[in-house]
């Protein structure tokens, strides 16, 4: 038998400063609560604006901050085109732990649509005055700040080395806006100049927020006294949006919520009319000077809805305007009219938003110089090497003629992603093409895709980590950031195979805020190279790690942690 095993020591440097990091901010009064401190992540609203020097600027202010469990923000891939920021976390040695890259939100693109043919009309990008975006970190003991840099490019980083971060938050001022933020939740005042504060009715509760996607409609331009009408559009609004056939196969993966705020006055702006109104989240139709652009306050509607869902109960917002004016707009937040053929406009937009679509109309600037991010346009027009390429029948030929096939045949069509040649598109046309089509599909499989990463059913998942270690080496599980899990009541299950003839060790740590440390709870250490552990565990924030005690070479860990 081999001697007993020691508490193991993490090998990541996030672990290995921990007690000195705790030590710290017990001395300035922020480990109250240091499990939840650690272990949660945290949620930064904040707007963004031009500089005040050249319009290349960018001014940024932190708005709310909250902790919760929520997923953290995805990164854009390296290729990905677009202006973009940087956010990064860093420890107090200046290093980062954590890092994403987003878009530049203060850019966006706008589209209208012919309401009879449903053909894209206008699309142009344009620089908005201010507008809100929300990023999800983590928000460990180990993190000393936040910052948001600007993305250079290749060229830029070789000429500057380094970009200056726009805004940097310590510690005590994230700590300084979560607490401002709980406050405002708690006294849930709506700002001076609205008749009252929102309220929140739930029409399709499937589970927590952390686990579901979350629509929420709100209504702009509606008056106290016309409530009862509010709730009957928002009504037949979402029933629209449960009958599409993508969304009504997912409704088990939805919650839908409805937001009650009264305006002053009733109906929109309407500038080419001069025509305006006081209302929630300043509707206006003809902004930017487009008359079927219909925008929103994007500030003022994430304050009123940030006052009634937590960060992850927010992930889609839809306002209905009071008008039956044609109009809608997409971006951070999609916006309607009570026309009948809004819907589309917000399904579209939704395509965008939720599901990560391209547009595959050509109307636009093009630019065919990097393989666009979204899964359904492609510079690649070749059965074998375009995206969708296994949904494309032996019987159909590449590149795909238009008028030759059903609609909803795929193929790789010329013509997308705001070019009319260089970029292809999987169906002759489909919703994010032309407005009233179904999303056939690609796009359907794109967004089941998302909707996957939602639990349906709220139970367990196994996850499986592989990888190679080396004699006396620790690996931690899971090896990517924030290095731990947060899970709920029930068996922790977490089984290790190793190559034959080698000794890989198992062990289970439990984050114990009282002592500020990691406690294990479950190891197995026989000596051979395959290993379980069968754990019956209260909820916490958990990790396992694996030690090569004899012999080397690859390794797989599948582990099932009870859903918190």
């Amino acid at each position: 038998m081999k001697p007993k095993q020691s508490n193991l020591a993490r090998s990541n440097l996030i672990r290995s400063n921990l007690m000195g990091i705790v030590s710290l901010l017990s001395v300035t009064g922020l480990a109250a609560s240091a499990n939840l401190a650690y272990a949660q992540n945290v949620n930064l609203q904040i707007e963004l604006k031009p500089g005040r020097i050249a319009k290349t600027e960018l001014a940024i202010t932190p708005l709310q901050a909250e902790f919760g469990n929520f997923a953290l923000t995805k990164s854009l891939p390296a290729h990905a085109n677009g202006s973009q920021l940087r956010v990064v976390a860093r420890n107090l040695q200046g290093e980062i732990v954590h890092e994403v890259v987003v878009p530049n939100r203060l850019h966006r693109l706008l589209e209208t649509f012919d309401p009879k043919t449903g053909a894209i009309k206008h699309a142009e990008t344009v620089t908005q005055a201010r507008t809100t975006m929300d990023v999800s970190m983590p928000f460990g003991v180990d993190i000393a700040s936040i910052q948001v840099l600007p993305q250079l490019t290749a060229a830029q980083a070789a000429q500057q080395g380094f970009a200056s971060p726009v805004i940097r938050l310590d510690r005590t001022q994230i700590q300084s806006l979560i607490s401002s933020t709980k406050l405002q939740k708690a006294t849930a005042a709506a700002p001076t100049a609205l008749a009252a504060a929102p309220t929140l009715t739930t029409i399709l509760n499937n589970g927590s927020t952390a686990s579901k996607l979350d629509f929420v409609f709100i209504g702009d331009g509606y008056t106290a006294a016309e409530m009862s009408k509010w709730q009957s559009d928002a009504q037949s609004i979402i029933e629209a949006f449960k009958a599409d056939p993508l969304l009504a196969a997912n409704l088990s993966k939805i919650n839908i919520h409805r937001v009650d705020i009264a305006s002053n006055q009733s109906g929109a702006d309407e500038i080419d009319k001069g025509i305006y109104r006081d209302t929630a989240m300043d509707g206006e139709f003809g902004c930017y000077n487009i008359a079927r652009l219909l925008c929103v306050n994007v500030t003022k509607v994430k304050n009123i809805v940030s006052q009634v869902l937590p960060a992850d109960g927010r992930e889609q917002i839809v306002v209905i305007s009071n008008s039956t004016r044609y109009g809608g707009s997409g971006g951070e937040v999609a916006a309607v009219s009570m026309d009948p053929s809004s819907k589309e406009v917000a399904l579209h937009e939704i395509g965008h938003s939720a599901f990560g679509l391209a547009d595959e109309y050509d109307y636009g600037t093009c630019d065919t110089s990097v393989e666009p991010t979204p899964g359904n346009v492609s510079r690649l027009g070749t059965r074998s090497n375009t995206k969708w390429g296994d949904l494309i029948s032996a019987s159909t030929p590449v590149p795909t003629q238009v008028g030759m096939y059903a609609n909803g045949t795929v193929g790789t069509f010329q013509g997308g992603n705001y070019c009319t040649s260089g970029i292809y598109r999987p169906t002759e046309n489909s919703r994010m093409r032309t407005l009233g089509n179904p999303w056939h599909a690609v796009n359907t499989r794109l967004a089941n895709a998302v909707f996957a990463k939602y639990n349906g059913s709220g139970t367990s998942t196994e996850v499986t980590q592989t990888g190679s270690i080396a004699l006396g080496a620790t690996v931690s599980v899971p090896n990517v950031s924030p290095n731990y899990v947060q899970a709920g009541n029930g068996t922790y299950v977490v089984k290790l195979t190793g190559p034959a003839g080698t000794d890989f060790d198992l062990f289970l740590y439990k984050w114990n805020g009282t002592t500020s440390k990691w406690d294990q709870v479950a190891k197995a250490d026989g000596n051979t190279s395959t290993e379980t552990i069968s754990y019956n565990g209260t909820a916490g924030y958990y990790y396992a790690s694996v030690k090569a005690y004899s012999g080397s070479g690859t390794y797989t860990v599948k582990y099932t942690f009870p859903p918190k």
